[in-house]
């Protein structure tokens, strides 16, 4: 059962994952600026979006850790939650890859 506290520490996993996604959009319009191809351009989003589903994931995992140790009650939707953005974060990252290769 999903509480108002665990609600809580998901809005800021998707704090840390809009802001890093945002972060991407911005810097691969940077790098669009600058000349580069658009391969280049989704290569950075992808790696930035990467970087911060892997974040996100962390300080999931890393709040959901601090509130066992606080005897508080953690929903199962936190601990998907954390292992779903690793793997999106994993696989973004291989996508990346493809898209570096392209450009």
């Amino acid at each position: 059962m999903v509480t108002e506290h665990d609600r809580r520490r998901l809005r800021i996993t998707y704090r840390v994952l809009g802001a890093a996604v945002t972060l991407g959009v911005v810097a691969a319009g940077g790098v669009g600026l600058l000349g580069a191809s658009g391969g280049a351009g989704l290569a950075v989003l992808l790696v930035l979006s990467a970087a911060g589903c892997v974040a996100a994931a962390m300080v999931t995992a890393l709040l959901a850790i601090l509130d066992e140790w606080r005897r508080a009650p953690v929903a199962r939707r936190r601990a998907w939650t954390a292992l779903g953005l690793g793997v999106l974060g994993a696989t973004l990252l291989v996508m990346s890859l493809g898209a570096a290769a392209a450009a």
